[in-house]
């Protein structure tokens, strides 16, 4: 016999009458209904104060209005930590906005007979956590205590009202506006929309998330698929089309995990495979493919964390409203704005998906980021993905050997240079409301990585500091010198790394109106080394020893140069082909 728990509306100031044969007062409406488990948000809507001990049990009663302003002051942070699965928040919102004069009432009774001793911490919590560590999303810790959706733990059963949801058009911009905003009012419709669009082509893969696998007798069907998939035979799943897909993904992935024969074969048929069975495979290989990707994605709409190791543009938004209202979440390394997590990792591959950037919004994050994030999403496990796999094993072996403030350190220097970088595409309002963020009290960002964001930004105090500090990266200072529009208070400084064949300063030189002829001349001659060099990246590039996107980044400044030389940059073009 389950155990029935409801939220109504009343006009009664008092717990259920004893006489459960009276029958219920006309006036009551049923607000949610939920079975063996309070919803997180019903205990958000009293105060320890409104807890009655009834004929039978608990009760919680506080008039609507009450109840109606915790939650719209709650309500974001319920959504922050849930997304979409607060969606029925709304209707009891709109619930108790239809009946000011009532009064809600839980009836807890079936759960509590006394007085629970915790009842403050469960009715006013101080803030629902958004850490990952603590809380996936407030969706985890919640699902191991009851056998029903994540909708059920966060709100309940809720009557079916027809929602407005955004138009799917919009859904990019308004994530961005969200996430600068720190705003996650709409977050639940935001996801939803998503959801929606997705649900329908990723229905095979929602019927196989890893939470449904079981065993199902079928491990000598899999092997049959295996043996098939490897030896490359037609429709090499037959042997498992009458299997229910949640059986056959557990037999799949531990007869993948058994064949260490044919793993070569099977993860060469792997590439490019699109089959929803082909994703357990996959998993258990460590295979990167699109059939695994949607396997990933579906695990989100089912409830799991953002796929942020996909490169699609529903995949890097998925983990982009995530990020709304808890920044302790960290972005998809695909998503432009992603310049920590990018830098955090930066063994991954990555595919910039989003066509829409926000410099501004990638410059707020890294300014406003403690060490103490940072370090968490240094030491956090990502995925099952094998790209996040091998990115682990590599950040793991440094915290190993005790070196993450290195670590840390490399990745601030990353973060710096790819800041000062994009900064010349920020207004000059948007760069001084920059300049006035609070700094965490431990920063990631700080000492001269900071002061070079700084000076990026129009902040021309820092540049003295940086000019006389020899650890500053000069990759760093040169692109801060360029969007600050300083260089010519630099000269000296470009000057002695042009003729140490920096190519970055050499250009900004060249570029700097009134630039004497000893900073010319130093510019100039960095053209020899740079043609010499060309050569040896191409061979680097060859050869694996660079990644595409450092062979890409070192064309464009050997490009940039001969752009800025002029006519003497002829020799250079030719080289690069142009």
């Amino acid at each position: 016999m389950g155990i029935d728990l409801s939220l109504r509306l009343t006009p009664h100031a008092a717990p259920r009458p004893r006489d459960l044969a009276e029958p219920r007062d006309p006036a009551d409406s049923l607000v949610a209904w939920a079975r063996g488990f309070v919803p997180i948000a019903w205990w958000l809507l009293f105060a320890p104060g409104d807890a009655v001990m009834g004929p039978y049990g608990l009760a919680l009663i506080t008039r609507s209005d009450a109840a109606l302003d915790r939650l719209r002051r709650r309500g974001p942070e319920i959504r922050a930590a849930a997304g979409r699965h607060a969606l029925g928040l709304r209707s009891i919102e709109a619930a108790l906005q239809g009946a000011p004069s009532m009064f809600l009432r839980a009836e807890l009774h079936e759960l509590y007979e006394v007085m629970p001793k915790d009842l403050p911490a469960l009715s006013d919590p101080a803030r629902l956590d958004v850490w990952p560590s603590s809380l996936d999303r407030g969706r985890i810790l919640a699902s191991k205590h009851h056998g029903g959706t994540l909708a059920d733990a966060v709100v309940g059963a809720v009557p079916k009202q027809a929602v407005e949801l955004p138009d799917l058009a919009t859904l990019e911009a308004r994530s961005l506006a969200a996430l600068r905003a720190g705003d996650s009012s709409e977050l639940d419709l935001l996801e939803e929309a998503l959801a929606r669009q997705l649900a329908e082509a990723l229905a095979p893969w929602l019927s196989m998330t890893r939470r449904r696998w079981g065993e199902g007798r079928a491990d000598a069907a899999a092997d049959e698929v295996l043996t098939a998939l490897a030896e490359g035979r037609p429709e090499p799943f037959a042997p498992l089309a009458r299997t229910y897909k949640h059986f056959a993904a557990h037999a799949l992935s531990g007869a993948a995990g058994r064949a260490h024969d044919r793993r070569t074969a099977l993860r060469r048929a792997l590439r490019g495979a699109t089959e929803p069975l082909a994703a357990p495979i996959a998993l258990a290989l460590r295979v990167a493919c699109p059939s695994l990707d949607a396997l990933y994605v579906a695990e989100w709409l089912d409830g799991g964390p953002p796929p942020r190791r996909v490169a699609s543009l529903e995949a890097v938004l998925a983990c982009r409203l995530a990020a709304i209202g808890a920044p302790a979440w960290q972005l998809s390394p695909h998503d432009p704005i992603a310049v920590v997590e990018r830098a955090l990792h930066a063994k991954l591959a990555v595919t910039p998906v989003a066509p829409a950037d926000a410099p501004d919004l990638a410059v707020s994050r890294a300014l406003g980021l403690s060490a103490e994030v940072a370090r968490s999403w240094l030491r956090e496990g990502e995925s099952d993905d094998p790209l996040a796999i091998a990115a682990r094993e590599v950040t793991q072996s440094w915290l190993r050997e005790g070196e993450s403030d290195e670590a840390l350190a490399i990745a601030a220097r990353r973060v710096a240079e790819a800041l000062c970088t994009s900064a010349i595409r920020i207004d000059g309002p948007t760069r001084a409301a920059l300049r006035d963020l609070p700094a965490p009290e431990v920063p990631f960002l700080a000492g001269t990585d900071r002061a070079c964001v700084r000076l990026a930004l129009g902040d021309l105090e820092a540049l003295p500091i940086l000019l006389a500090d020899d650890t500053a990266s000069t990759t760093a200072v040169v692109a801060a010198l360029r969007s600050a529009s300083a260089s010519d208070r630099a000269l000296g400084w470009l000057t002695e790394r042009a003729r140490s064949a920096d190519l970055g300063a050499a250009t900004l030189i060249l570029d700097t109106p009134g630039a004497d002829e000893t900073a010319l001349a130093a510019a100039r001659s960095a053209a020899a080394p740079a043609l010499h060099d060309l050569a040896k990246i191409r061979t680097h590039y060859d050869d694996g020893l660079i990644t595409t996107s450092e062979f890409d980044a070192r064309l464009a400044e050997i490009a940039a140069l001969a752009r800025a030389l002029g006519p003497d940059g002829m020799p250079l073009r030719e080289a690069l082909g142009d």
